[in-house]
């Protein structure tokens, strides 16, 4: 049992959920655009005045970025189209996938040409020991836009914190750090431009030793090394963003407040006397599929489905931010076949 049409027909029960959810959607990344846009035009201007090997890496660091936003943007403009009949529960995944794309490829590509082009200049350097003068009025002037850069990725990291905040407040979740959020969170959005904030904050820490350090010593190298951590940062963050996003794509669970939640809306129902079983997974952040076996107290048709009715309405009224396809079973408690059930559920 169950309605195909869930989505639509309770859209009146979620309305304030999902008004809540349309204040700051997608403010995280179209920040990080805007911040990174202006960022990776400095940071290139400086790489080609200064030939810096840690402005270079950090220039691939920020129009990687910059990509990463416009996948992320198409992704979630077109996970909202309208479904056809491949793909019965909808495009919402099209966000998942944009993500695990952002993370095989361009963060492992630019960091891939980062660290190569910064090895290419140590084994320069080290080969020709009158490139290591440092000029260090050029540098310096790296050394600035370095600083500008964090700051700017620091507001854009603040943004992301920020709608974080927001969405544990309207989910009504426990307040946790930034990084336990960044393991649960469903959202592809803010899953990466988390990591990707980060990452270019640390980027920014190397480049900026790097040079610094160059700038002390008059000796080119250390630009060179700090071109290579950065680049070194890049592909560990594509790594760990491609187990977040691979994990969304496959399909996660809902959180365990979530799931106690839907459990005690199910069994406080009337007419259901004992859930069998319960399966959940994120289609995306906010679309939830359910499907429930339950133990009806009468076994009667007309009675199963009015008790089924009652336990969409429950369950909606009690996760409205939630949009959820639901589809219940009612059956019979049988021990030996319900044994293991029970205790997933």
């Amino acid at each position: 049992m169950g309605e195909p049409n869930d989505r639509n027909a309770h859209a009146g029960d979620t309305g304030t959920g999902i008004q809540q959810q349309a204040k700051h959607a997608g403010a995280a990344v179209k920040a990080a655009l805007a911040a990174n846009i202006g960022v990776a035009a400095a940071k290139l201007c400086a790489a080609v005045f200064t030939g810096s090997s840690a402005m270079l890496s950090e220039s691939v660091h920020s129009i990687a970025d910059c990509s990463n936003e416009i996948v992320l943007m198409i992704g979630g403009r077109f996970s909202k189209h309208r479904t056809d009949g491949d793909h019965p529960f909808g495009l919402y995944r099209a966000k998942y996938l944009a993500s695990f794309v952002v993370a095989t490829l361009l963060f492992f590509v630019g960091g891939f040409f980062s660290t190569s082009e910064a090895v290419k200049k140590i084994a320069a350097v080290i080969a020709d020991p009158a490139l290591r003068d440092a000029s260090r009025i050029e540098l310096f002037a790296a050394l600035v836009v370095v600083a500008v850069s964090a700051c700017l990725e620091g507001y854009g990291l603040h943004s992301s914190i920020r709608e974080a905040n927001e969405r544990m407040e309207r989910t009504r979740t426990p307040h946790m750090g930034v990084f336990r959020f960044w393991r649960r969170t469903k959202s592809a959005e803010l899953a990466s431009v988390i990591m990707e904030d980060t990452l270019a904050l640390i980027g920014l820490a190397f480049a900026g030793a790097g040079i610094g350090l160059a700038i002390a010593f008059d000796d080119e190298l250390w630009d060179a090394v700090g071109g290579l951590m950065v680049g070194l940062v890049l592909i560990a963050g594509s790594l760990l963003l491609a187990f977040k996003s691979g994990s969304l794509l496959l399909g996660e669970t809902v959180d365990q407040v979530t799931r106690d939640e839907i459990v005690r809306a199910v069994t406080s129902t009337p007419g259901v006397t004992r859930l069998l079983n319960m399966q959940t997974i994120h289609m995306s952040e906010d679309d939830i599929l359910l499907c429930l076996k339950v133990e009806t107290s009468k076994l009667d048709r007309d009675y199963d489905v009015e008790t089924v009715d009652k336990i969409e309405r429950s369950v909606r009224g009690a996760l409205p931010w939630y949009r959820f396809e639901i589809y219940v079973e009612p059956d019979v408690f049988r021990p030996e076949a319900h044994r293991g059930a029970t205790a997933n559920a």
